[in-house]
């Protein structure tokens, strides 16, 4: 017998039940005792049976696959936001397939309907689209689950998981003045069409205005999330006649290149600037001096939107939810603190 065109009849035979049970203990069905099952599993191993996962998924409408869907697959906050998914979905049995948008709109919306194609049974989506009409236009057409994460969307029919994006800037920034006396602080931002730069501003502003401190625009840099461009903002900020005491940077990717350029120009932490930045991944413990920053939310939010996916998947009917994960500090010496 060639194993590459081992059938179900030949697992039936091999283990002495007939093809409807091998059928039932393929698709993990309940109400077959322990030793059936153990008799079809060995029985498929040892014939090395592979069963027509696509065939079968047509006769039971499931696939057992979730998509992921992420503008940077490189980026540490999306990293671990996806092996959370993983992880969870793993345990409940499904796959999941993990398409890279590169941040382009349009690779987003093919990646969306790919995703549908395959018969994902729902979508963690990490949305760079300006165009909420576009994504709402394809949950209607299609009725598939949709999680988002990340960036808030203004659409009534999905369940969202985010960061306490104002809360958290708002931590950060008040730290620095009301710990440390700070009064001239910059900020390097993402891109603010995009909901978590623009709340993560606000934040920032808001803890400057409620402390008495002015907003000065030419302290804001904004530097879409990329190394290049934060070194380049932190060059400006810092070759300028009015240089800032302070800066916080929106992410950890951005802060790399922050630090470059400090580095570079031999500019002393906490003494010549102090720095903070919102993500808290492993080098910002261990630079020196180490970082402050908020505490990671990342596999909390993946494992979340996960829960929520699932539950929509089974069938559940609740009113659809927008959760915000809050963070606390994490204080180290960047700031000034010893």
């Amino acid at each position: 017998m060639k194993k590459n065109n081992v059938t179900l009849k030949d697992v039936a035979k091999f283990s002495g039940v007939s093809v409807p049970t091998v059928s039932r203990v393929v698709n993990d069905e309940k109400y077959i005792s322990n030793e059936v099952k153990e008799k079809v599993l060995s029985a498929i191993k040892e014939l090395n049976y592979t069963p027509q996962w696509a065939a079968r998924s047509l006769r039971i409408k499931r696939t057992h696959t979730i998509g992921v869907i992420i503008p940077n697959v490189s980026d540490y906050f999306f990293g671990s936001t996806v092996l959370a998914v993983e992880n969870y979905f793993r345990k409940k049995g499904y796959d999941i397939i993990l398409f890279n948008t590169s941040n382009d709109e349009d690779i987003e919306e093919r990646a969306i309907k790919l995703a549908i194609s395959k018969r994902v049974e729902g979508i963690i989506l990490a949305t760079i689209s300006k165009s909420e009409k576009k994504i709402s236009s394809i949950i209607n057409n299609f009725g598939i689950p949709i999680v988002v994460v990340d960036n808030k969307l203004n659409i009534k029919n999905i369940d969202q998981v985010l960061s306490d994006d104002v809360g958290g800037s708002y931590k950060l920034v008040e730290h620095l003045i009301k710990k440390h006396g700070y009064k001239d602080i910059a900020c390097i931002s993402g891109p603010l069409e995009e909901s978590s730069s623009f709340e993560k501003l606000t934040g920032y502003k808001k803890a400057l205005e409620e402390n008495g401190l002015e907003i000065n625009d030419k302290f804001i840099k904004v530097a879409y999330w990329k190394k290049s461009k934060a070194f380049e903002a932190t060059r400006e900020l810092l070759e300028s006649s009015h240089k800032p005491e302070a800066l916080y940077c929106m992410n950890a990717n951005m802060l790399i290149g922050c630090l470059r350029y400090i580095i570079e120009k031999k500019i002393k932490i906490p003494e010549d600037l102090a720095i903070v930045t919102f993500d808290d991944y492993d080098f910002v413990s261990v630079v020196y001096p180490p970082v402050t920053s908020l505490k990671r939310i990342d596999i909390e939010m993946g494992t979340v939107a996960g829960e929520i996916l699932f539950e929509r998947i089974e069938g559940s009917n609740e009113d659809y939810k927008v959760i915000r994960i809050e963070s606390d500090l994490v204080i180290r010496n960047s700031c000034g603190c010893n």
